[in-house]
């Protein structure tokens, strides 16, 4: 009788690198995956700092009063967006919208708006 010697066939080999390479492969796409989504909250999280600030900008520096749009453009990533809309009466207020603009998408839903009672100056 031929004595069996131990260890793995070739065949046992080659599925067992199939399966590891396999594995590999999705591993690699969820960090990819994991990566591209982190950096777009990033970018998002940026641009409502962004658009707080310009708000504050507004609130510390008071705009003249009449119905005026602004633009603020953070490199190529987002666009700032700001509008003046003069109240009519006795007090020298306006409504400030600011909301961030990305270049792939002009009416995001989820995009923030910050909305917000302003004094201005005549």
């Amino acid at each position: 009788m031929m004595k069996r010697k131990s260890g793995f066939t070739l065949m046992e080999v080659c599925v067992a690198l199939a399966v590891l390479s396999a594995g590999v492969f999705v591993f690699g796409r969820y960090l990819d995956g994991f990566n591209r989504i982190r950096t777009l909250e990033r970018a998002q999280a940026r641009a409502v700092l962004e658009a707080a600030n310009a708000v504050e900008y507004f609130i510390q520096n008071p705009p003249d009063c009449r119905d005026t749009s602004f633009a603020f453009s953070e490199a190529l990533a987002f666009t700032i967006q700001v509008s003046l809309e003069t109240i009519p009466g006795l007090r020298q207020i306006v409504w400030l919208n600011a909301s961030v603009v990305t270049p792939r998408v002009r009416t995001d839903p989820k995009a923030p708006v910050f909305r917000r009672l302003v004094r201005c100056v005549r």
